[in-house]
């Protein structure tokens, strides 16, 4: 979890952002960030590297 709410009775909705690293091949001590998962009211938004945004699963 890179960053979510921490009070929710703050004046704020409830969000998550979390992430999920690759290893590069050819170098085993680095790694890319591959997917990045947004959590904000009751959906679900998935930024994939090199690919399409997905909003609960669908493009």
């Amino acid at each position: 979890v890179l960053m979510k709410v921490c009070h929710p009775n703050m004046n704020m909705p409830f969000f998550k952002i979390s992430a999920k690293n690759k290893k590069l091949v050819g170098r085993p001590k680095s790694f890319h960030l591959h997917q990045v998962y947004i959590d904000i009211y009751n959906s679900q938004i998935i930024l994939q590297n090199n690919h399409h945004v997905l909003i609960n699963g669908k493009q």
